[in-house]
């Protein structure tokens, strides 16, 4: 696992080696930030393939980036499931990218993060869950713990 921290107001972003193939980041930063996200994650792969991005939530200082990573990487893109029709709709005020004055370009996502799910990420299990409050979408990992 290797964390991505970002200056103050940006997003921090943590890529996860799944295996000697594959790897999964958690959240892109800001568009103005997509060629350095996609730079620093190049520089850690070590051969293996971005195969998916995972959004905590969906403000433009953690989705900015998906759009420029999914068209250079090919990755499948999971996101919160509060957001996903609206995603689908591209709806900018609902977004909250033209409320902030936000830039975000359009990506499409392949799956969402339904709260009680495990994701394999890094070689370990992760349980997904809800997390409203800084957004009221949001969602946080943590290690499986089981039922």
């Amino acid at each position: 696992m290797h964390v991505f921290e970002r200056g103050w107001l940006s997003s921090n972003n943590i890529l996860f080696l799944d295996d000697d193939r594959t790897a999964t980041l958690v959240d892109t930063g800001y568009v103005s930030h997509r060629e350095q996200t996609l730079a620093l994650v190049q520089s850690q792969l070590a051969g293996r393939q971005l195969t998916r991005i995972l959004n905590t939530h969906l403000h433009s200082d953690h989705c900015g980036g998906n759009a420029y990573l999914q068209q250079a990487t090919g990755a499948r893109l999971a996101i919160p499931p509060g957001l996903a029709d609206v995603v689908n709709d591209w709806d900018e005020e609902l977004l909250t990218f033209r409320a902030t004055g936000q830039d975000c370009a359009r990506f499409r996502h392949d799956d969402v993060l339904e709260p009680g799910t495990a994701w394999r990420l890094g070689e370990r299990d992760w349980q997904v869950l809800a997390a409203p409050g800084h957004d009221p979408h949001s969602i946080a990992i943590r290690i499986y713990q089981g039922r």
